[in-house]
């Protein structure tokens, strides 16, 4: 009989961008004070008031994965969407942000996300990977572009990128897609024993391959709602799906639970609206 172990993984947050996840006021270093936006402190509430909560109530040993893109540095120079460019607040608001649930887990990985977003190299994730003790790669790096793990005999394949297709129809057979490349990649061109569950994020839109193939494979939510990108590539109707997956896994079987926080718009959308 093997112990309980919950993993749970969270990606996308985006800390620092002012769309994204947030605490309701950051100090800055260089002076004043930035304050949350109601959609922030919208996603701040779900974050401690649910996700935190229902963190602590799982069983055994618990496991956190950040899946990429913790945070946004905008390194492409595309937007005004941020809180800060000072290195010292960006850090300091990561941190500020991530340690109440980082508190709650008994082991941690950072999983390293788009240059774009956190740096080259991700080397702002492998700060606050170093900075929060988190389980190193076998190669001595704080933070991991892919990693492999087992949690109570129930394997896991775990990296932050996956292309979903920019229609709706081909958002929701994604997973699909990743399930079939990860079981022919492991079977035939590994001869390996394939993942129980393949966790990928990226896209801000929750898919999963249900019970179609022997990998779960799961494309995972995010914690940042709409951005300038949003709407510039048209897709100011397709807010992102928020929330978490968490898996409690014993004796080499799991249940999955999806913490799903739907968007809702602060005002009703057909309220006052005659041209």
């Amino acid at each position: 009989m093997t112990d309980t172990v919950s993993v749970l993984s969270v990606s996308d947050m985006h800390i620092n961008s002012t769309v994204a996840l947030s605490p309701p006021k950051v100090n800055l270093v260089e002076g004043g004070t930035y304050v949350a936006t109601r959609s922030q402190r919208a996603l701040w509430e779900r974050w401690t008031g649910d996700l935190l909560p229902k963190f602590d109530a799982m069983p055994g040993r618990k496991v956190l994965v950040f899946n990429g893109d913790m945070g946004e540095l905008d390194a492409k120079k595309r937007t005004v969407e941020l809180v800060s460019i000072n290195k010292a607040t960006i850090l300091e608001l990561t941190l500020e942000t991530i340690m109440p649930i980082v508190d709650r887990a008994d082991a941690v990985y950072v999983m390293r996300g788009t240059p774009a977003h956190t740096g080259k190299g991700a080397w702002l994730e492998e700060v606050i990977a170093k900075d929060i003790d988190a389980v190193p790669t076998d190669e001595g790096t704080a933070s991991w572009w892919h990693m492999r793990r087992k949690a109570a005999g129930v394997r896991f394949d775990i990296a932050h990128h996956a292309s979903m297709g920019h229609l709706p129809w081909t958002e929701k057979n994604a997973a699909n897609k990743v399930a079939a490349i990860i079981m022919w990649r492991y079977m035939i061109d590994m001869e390996e024993l394939y993942p129980h569950i393949t966790l990928r994020n990226h896209n801000h839109r929750y898919a999963d391959s249900g019970g179609n193939y022997k990998t779960f494979a799961i494309c995972g939510r995010a914690w940042s709602t709409a951005t300038d990108y949003t709407y510039r590539t048209g897709k100011e109707n397709a807010p992102s799906d928020i929330g978490a997956d968490a898996f409690i896994c014993k004796d080499g079987k799991y249940e999955h639970i999806q913490h799903c926080y739907p968007y809702k718009p602060v005002r009703k959308i057909w309220a006052n609206v005659d041209f």
